[in-house]
């Protein structure tokens, strides 16, 4: 059996101060993945989120400031090399959404 490949990064959510990763494991390897391990860096600082699944939080980030993130698997053998890193991810405070009379009067 040997270390997992690399995994995949499909999609991202970006949140306050947050990007959560959406990932799929690389092909191949021995055993289940026993965690994913994500970094994002805005070149200057690394931060770094871990996972028993998909998907995984990097918390902590700063809101305007781009990332380029990736995610690497580990399993009972070791750990795969990185993903293919994202395009430049942007986390930004979010507004609240809509009141919720005003979601409630929606629907009627």
């Amino acid at each position: 059996s040997s270390a997992p490949s690399a995994p995949t990064i499909r999609s991202f959510d970006v949140k306050n101060s947050a990007i959560v990763l959406h990932v799929i494991a690389g092909e191949g390897g021995g055993g289940n993945i026993t965690r994913f391990d994500a970094s994002c860096t805005d070149g200057t600082d690394t931060f770094t989120g871990t996972s028993t699944s998909s998907p995984i939080t990097v918390s902590g980030l700063t809101n305007d400031v781009a990332y380029t993130c990736t995610v690497t698997a580990t399993n009972s053998v070791g750990t795969s090399s990185a993903s293919a890193a994202t395009d430049p991810i942007t986390p930004e405070e979010m507004s609240t959404g809509l009141p919720i009379w005003l979601l409630y009067q929606a629907t009627q």
